[in-house]
């Protein structure tokens, strides 16, 4: 594993595996140089956008475009995601979350581009562990990307961090228990994830959100991420202190769960 990248001891390094393998072949394919001239032909605000997205709302909808995962297997492998792009903005959704990684989520780059024209601000989620990715992130389009504090040690995690903020890319910085938590915060992320999934073993409490968020302060967005089913599960989360949530599994199978979320939450449920 290269250098500042943590070893879990657990099937997340299997994972992280593949990242960096993948990495490495399109590194050899997109020089830096082209990934740099890509990037400055793109316009601005990305951090702007996805930031104003998700605070303007009392509860915002970041719905995510991903056709397989580890705990579900496949979702929609043969979902159209710019199809799907657009039925979320119809829907109400806040943001996109576009998964790339593509051995055990079926997801790649040029699905950040397809996704583009719905008009919605677009996370890159991935297991980003090296400067290439945030850049590459930003050449395709990517308005904030994902970082996740289990898997960086605190100068890979600064460092990405520092390079988003200069590029104009929003951060999500991901946390999962208090010790995470506590090196996350002094890095002002501009919104703070704190994820229900146990990236070791792969279960699922929203306890661990609602024990978590209300420690995060006021200095960031707090979105909630995994175990969001359906109201009941908005409602726990929105009391525990959540700005957002981050859905998946459960908006891929039926996409109308969103537009009867956002109907609710714009009467005042």
């Amino acid at each position: 594993m290269r250098p500042g990248v943590l070893h879990t001891r657990t099937r997340l390094d299997g994972i992280l595996a593949a990242v960096e393998e993948r990495l490495d072949h399109r590194r050899a394919r997109a020089p830096l140089a082209e990934l740099q001239a890509r990037t400055a032909e793109r316009p601005g605000g990305g951090r702007e956008r996805f930031v104003a997205a998700l605070g303007t709302r009392e509860l915002a909808v970041i719905a995510e475009c991903k056709r397989r995962s580890p705990s579900e297997g496949a979702i929609a492998e043969a979902r159209n995601m710019s199809e799907l792009a657009h039925t979320y903005a119809t829907f109400g959704a806040a943001a996109l979350s576009v998964l790339t990684e593509q051995d055990h989520f079926g997801g790649n780059l040029e699905d950040l581009v397809r996704t583009e024209s719905a008009g919605l601000p677009r996370l890159r989620k991935d297991f980003v562990i090296d400067e290439y990715m945030v850049l590459e992130s930003a050449a395709h389009g990517a308005d904030a990307v994902l970082l996740l504090a289990i898997c960086l040690d605190d100068h890979l995690l600064r460092d990405l961090r520092e390079q988003a903020r200069e590029l104009g890319l929003a951060v999500l910085l991901e946390v999962h228990d208090e010790a995470e938590l506590a090196r996350a915060l002094p890095l002002a992320p501009d919104c703070l994830g704190v994820n229900a999934r146990d990236l070791r073993s792969f279960e699922v409490d929203l306890g661990t959100v609602e024990r978590l968020l209300p420690l995060a302060g006021e200095a960031c967005l707090k979105v909630a991420e995994s175990g969001i089913h359906g109201w009941a599960e908005l409602e726990r989360v929105r009391r525990a202190g959540a700005d957002a949530v981050l859905c998946g599994t459960a908006l891929m199978r039926s996409p109308p769960r969103l537009a009867e979320w956002t109907a609710r939450l714009e009467a005042g449920a």
